[in-house]
């Protein structure tokens, strides 16, 4: 063991505080989990009726109180700061855990996420932590809702068009939670990443073509060419991001225009400038409030216009990016064959 790959924890001062709860996870857990991300191996947790750990990505130690560590061979962290609040009773626990929730707000979060849905879903992802639901079992609820959402959009009633439009906000809710959870809860996967992204470009196809069968009319091949485009698009990005060994990120995605260097924050910007307007309807979290709020208005028409010009206008930006894309690769490769 060196000094820096070990930690010490002490919690001889603080009787109670390694055991409280925070977003459904003990102090001490929580604390050495955010270690081990950090990079520590080994772990020498001091105190009396410390709570039991599960398997850590580390290994630990734990001593009694009276026990006196050898110091010299190892870091001392924080014992119980959570989000930078420092727990010592129920007053600090309960203000970590709002910012440990706040925490979950992203830079690139888009104007629907940062003003509406983080509100809602921050508040629910709390009590799914406490209940120790798993982010891919909030994932296939997700699913559950969001298929149920295209059903009563099928239905072309105006109840069944509202409580479409309420189901498919639930939706939105219940897809930042899972990855909300995921992050405070220490489980984000591959898997559930690419389980989140492929379901949330199946229900977002299928309710355009829904409120298109719902509609009926000229709205039905409007809604349906809307959904194929928007699928191609989707399957263009997936299969990128695989073939980069990324399989379901579809963040790491750069269209043809974007700056090697940009991070999330600048590619994604929504702020009152004319692009970035424009790019935040044309954003989820953004399409999915507007059919909300069209649908439980009655004017699901509405709705379904935005998302038929989201869906077109990724498809031009499809098109133009492989093009693109296939003229600098024919360009490297006739430079490789010169030199």
């Amino acid at each position: 063991m060196s000094v820096e790959d070990t930690i010490f924890v002490d919690y001889a001062a603080l009787p109670g505080v390694a055991g409280m709860q925070v977003c459904g996870m003990s102090v001490a857990e929580r604390v050495l989990r955010d270690a081990a991300k950090a990079g520590a191996r080994h772990a020498v947790v001091r105190g009396d009726a410390l709570p039991v750990l599960p398997a850590l990505p580390l290994v630990v130690e734990t001593i009694p109180a009276d026990v006196a560590p050898p110091l010299q061979m190892m870091r001392a962290v924080p014992p119980a700061t959570i989000a930078g609040v420092a727990i010592s009773d129920e007053d600090s626990r309960q203000r970590a855990r709002w910012a440990l929730l706040q925490s979950c707000r992203r830079s690139y979060d888009g104007l629907a996420d940062r003003h509406v849905i983080r509100a809602i879903s921050l508040r629910l992802s709390a009590v799914l932590c406490a209940l120790r639901v798993t982010p891919n079992q909030i994932t296939w609820i997700n699913v559950a809702v969001g298929l149920a959402a295209c059903v009563f959009a099928a239905r072309g009633t105006h109840a069944a068009f509202a409580l479409a439009g309420v189901l498919m906000f639930l939706q939105a809710v219940l897809d930042s939670c899972d990855g909300e959870v995921a992050r405070l809860r220490h489980l984000s996967s591959r898997f559930g990443m690419w389980l989140d992204n492929a379901s949330d470009d199946l229900i977002d196809n299928l309710f355009v073509a829904m409120l298109g069968v719902g509609l009926g009319g000229a709205w039905l091949p409007i809604a349906i060419a809307a959904a194929v485009c928007k699928s191609l698009t989707a399957l263009m990005i997936h299969v990128d991001v695989a073939r980069r060994g990324k399989a379901g990120d579809v963040l790491s995605f750069k269209w043809f225009f974007d700056t090697a260097g940009e991070d999330l924050a600048e590619r994604f910007e929504t702020g009152t400038s004319l692009a970035g307007l424009g790019r935040a309807f044309g954003r989820r979290d953004m399409y999915i409030l507007v059919w909300t709020i069209t649908c439980v208005a009655g004017v699901p028409q509405v709705g379904l216009v935005h998302g038929a010009l989201v869906s077109f206008g990724y498809f031009g930006l499809a098109i133009a990016h492989v093009i693109v894309t296939l003229r600098l690769a024919r360009r490297a490769r006739a430079s490789g064959g010169r030199a």
